[in-house]
């Protein structure tokens, strides 16, 4: 899942708090990402005490929304404009160079340790992947994330990283339509209502598709685009909430967390998701991040500063990436099921390979002041990493068969 860089986890508020620092950082964003992402890596592992890990992902949306949010409230307020080839060019250095390391590796990794047919599949699937239409691939396939009859794609989990792009297609066109109207209206007085609109018709059309076609719903972003709205609500509405009562934040806090254990433990594969079971999460991660924009410093301040926790946070979009080709190869190369201390491994060998990732490729690309600086070098870098992808997809293609 995307949306884990520094440069949008720095969000506006009060710096004299123990969870912002001088730059507007919330660390209490920085370790939601860290709870999602091991959610999600307890799942695929089969590790206890997350019978509903998948709904990390959601909990994921909703961080992306406001992050991104903040990122363009905060370009308005300091240029009275917005820039939308700034704006994806900061998607570009901080998406890609992982992501294309992750679809090149793990093409190789299915051809050597599976088969030709599973690497052929996986050269296919990364077409779509490649694009950012994974999530419309796999609902078109009729991959069921639950209870798949055959082996899952290696490449799976970039459905989510698919939906979460299609959102940013819209958003910052829609943001950039609210700020030419607040020449008459305040920006907050039409981006406002205008999420209000998303989230109600996508949360009603959640709902709907879920009982009319459960997978079509899991990868649609029509019914993931209300999480990632809320998430933007929360952001525009977060000066406000400073004025509320400063225990207000502590209980939101405390009630969102428990909010998403609770639906982690209670609910299970067997849940029907999204649809209206996923409002209880989504709601829950909507408090937490409430909580942390009414007073940052509630009581959570010894977990959510924990250096471990934190330094998950940092590494989650490079884990969130290598952990489910890393857990689904040796599943499938096994041939049986893993014992608990070989899905225990596996987590850790994740968690290595991400951080390897963090510091090699995440890191250093994004900070690359020759990118940062001349934008149309971050466009020739997206061009060339997209075209280098479909060179080695098309190599295995033409060399294994399709």
């Amino acid at each position: 899942m995307e949306n884990h860089p520094a440069e949008i986890n720095s969000v506006e508020g009060n710096s004299d708090s123990t969870t912002r620092s001088k730059d507007g950082f919330r660390s209490d964003i920085q370790a939601m990402r860290a709870l999602a992402v091991l959610l999600v890596l307890m799942y695929h592992t089969h590790l206890p005490g997350a019978h509903a890990g998948f709904l990390g992902v959601d909990v994921f949306f909703v961080i992306s929304g406001f992050v991104i949010t903040n990122v363009l409230l905060k370009e308005r307020r300091s240029t009275r404009g917005t820039s939308l080839l700034d704006f994806y060019g900061r998607r570009i250095r901080r998406i890609l160079p992982a992501a294309t390391v992750v679809i090149i590796a793990t093409i190789f990794a299915t051809y050597h340790w599976l088969s030709f047919i599973s690497g052929a599949q996986a050269a296919n699937d990364a077409k779509w992947v490649a694009a950012f239409l994974g999530n419309f691939h796999f609902a078109s396939l009729g991959t069921n994330y639950f209870t798949a009859s055959q082996p899952p794609s290696t490449l799976q989990q970039f459905w989510s990283l698919a939906v979460e792009e299609q959102f940013y297609l819209v958003w910052p066109l829609l943001f950039i339509g609210a700020s030419l109207l607040s020449k008459r209206f305040r920006l907050e007085t039409v981006l406002v209502p205008t999420l209000v609109v998303i989230i109600g018709l996508s949360m009603w059309w959640s709902i709907h598709e879920t009982t009319v076609n459960q997978t079509v719903a899991f990868f649609s972003p029509f019914t993931r685009a209300w999480e990632l709205a809320l998430g933007a609500l929360l952001a525009v509405t977060a000066p406000w909430m400073k004025a509320l009562p400063p225990n207000l934040g502590r209980v939101l806090r405390g009630v969102g967390l428990i909010g998403i254990l609770g639906s982690a433990w209670f609910l299970t594969a067997a849940s029907v998701w999204p649809g209206g079971n996923s409002i209880l999460p989504v709601l829950a991660t909507g408090a937490m991040v409430a909580g942390g924009s009414v007073l940052a410093d509630s009581g959570f301040g010894v977990i959510t500063n924990f250096k471990p926790v934190q330094w998950i946070g940092l590494i989650s979009y490079s884990l969130y990436l290598v952990h489910w080709p890393i857990v689904t190869i040796a599943t499938e190369y096994s041939f049986s099921k893993l014992p608990w201390h070989s899905n225990v491994e596996l987590a850790i060998l994740s968690i290595v390979v991400a951080a390897i990732m963090y510091v090699v490729v995440e890191r250093p690309i994004r900070n690359l002041h020759l990118l940062v600086e001349r934008r149309w070098q971050t466009y020739a870098l997206g061009v060339a990493l997209i075209g280098l992808t479909y060179g080695v997809i098309y190599w295995h293609l033409r060399n294994f068969g399709a």
